[in-house]
Formats: structure tokens, sequence, C-alpha cells
């Protein structure tokens, strides 16, 4: 062989072995999915969830938007897109691909959202208002979590209970009820159990129960002060309304 024609040989090796190191990893998916407009959207009173086996994994009358928050892991002050997001809704069930694990479902929604609804999306930083939850004047009055607990939360207006929650995952729990997001800077590590009512608007006149911001301080010696802050953003360039043929 002539010098020349190894010299061609080893530059093709080369390149081969560069794109095997750089070709990116094919984006886990489900097996099966079926995804179409939820037929209970729209009524005075309906339901919504999500429900998953090793098997298969069900998505009930949830709205675009939350399932675009669900799949990027992000809080609603974090999505810029069209109005409407929150107010199409769908039901999916899916076939979980064999050994797959729960915390891979986010990833394969964003799989399915790209190849049935054609979303696609672009990360910012921008310096938006929101609170900093920082310790109050008078200290803590938080309970320390049992070793071992698991961690939960539920929530309704007005209304906050979460056990083993860190108070980062507290900060990220209020952002959805305060006016602009809630960033956690107490310094404070460890999990906790806490429990938070407060009156929504302006109903503590009637109904004996202090604003957001009151029942924080009084409650668990916790302080929301007004800052801005860099937050991540993330920017829906295009969605379809209608799901391709599943």
């Amino acid at each position: 062989m002539t010098a020349p024609s190894i010299a061609v040989l080893s530059l093709c090796a080369v390149c081969s072995a560069a794109f095997a190191q750089t070709a990116p990893a094919p984006s886990p998916e489900f097996e099966v999915a079926i995804i179409k407009p939820s037929r209970t959207a729209g009524g005075f009173s309906y339901s919504f969830g999500m429900r998953f086996d090793p098997a298969q994994t069900s998505m009930t009358n949830m709205s675009l938007e939350n399932l675009i928050l669900y799949a990027y892991n992000v809080r609603p002050f974090q999505v810029s897109g069209p109005p409407w997001i929150g107010r199409e809704f769908y039901d999916i069930t899916a076939k979980m691909p064999a050994a797959a694990k729960q915390e891979q479902i986010p990833a394969m929604l964003r799989t399915l959202l790209a190849q049935r609804l054609q979303l696609k999306v672009h990360r910012e930083s921008g310096v938006l208002p929101a609170y900093a939850l920082v310790v109050a004047s008078g200290g803590l009055k938080i309970r320390p979590s049992t070793a071992g607990q698991q961690p939960h939360a539920s929530a309704g207006s007005g209304y906050l209970e979460a056990q083993a929650t860190t108070l980062a995952d507290f900060a990220l729990s209020l952002g959805g009820s305060a006016d602009r997001p809630v960033v956690d800077e107490t310094g404070v590590t460890g999990r906790f159990d806490l429990t938070l009512d407060w009156a929504v608007d302006g109903e503590h006149e009637t109904a004996a129960l202090p604003s957001l911001r009151v029942a924080l301080e009084e409650k668990l010696g916790l302080k929301l002060k007004p800052c801005n802050r860099p937050i991540d953003m993330l920017i829906i360039d295009h969605v379809d309304k209608k799901p391709s043929e599943n």
C-alpha cells in the first residue's frame, strides 16, 4: 500500500473516531404513545393528573402549559409563549420502554411534544422582579423533619403544607402563590415540616387570616424581600394545537 493511501485511511479513521465521540445520544422516548385533545376540558368541574406504573403512564386533561412545565421542570413564570397553551387540554397514554424509570418520563415527554405538536423552544436568562426568601429578624419558627421522613407537599388557594421539604423547594412552591418568582436566600440547609395558611387577595378582613407576607413572618419566621434576580426562561418558538397522527 502506498504512503498516500495509508494517510487517507488514517484520516478516515480519525474522522470516524471523532464522529463517534461527538454524535449526540438518541433522545429517550415512549415505546408507543397516543396524544389527543381532551374531551372533558372546558366544563365547570373537571379533574386532571398523572398515573404511572412500570408498563404505562397516563396524563389526563392536562393543559399544554402543565405538560411543558412538567417536561422541562420549570415554573409558570419561567415560560414565555402564546396564551392559549393554558387553555388547550390533552390526554396522553404511553407505553414505557422496558426497564424505564419514572424519572425518565419528563425527557420522554419532551420528545413526544416535539414529535406530535412540533414544539420548539430555547432558553434565555433574563432579570425579573422577584422575592428573596430570607430569615426574618425574629429568627426561624419551623420544625426540622424526622429522620427518614419522605418528602410530601399539598397546596391549595391560601394553603400550603409540606413535609421533609428544603427551603429551596418551599420557595419554588411559594412562587405559584406570590405575584413574582421566589428564590431561596435564607442560607438554611436541612429539611423541615411546615404548614401555612393565608388570605388570598384582600380576603383577610373577612377570613380572619393574615396576608401571605404576614403569615410567613408570624408563623414561620421567614420574610419576602423584593428584589431583581436573573431567572432562566423557557421561550416557546413554535407549537401546534392539533397533534399529528399517532
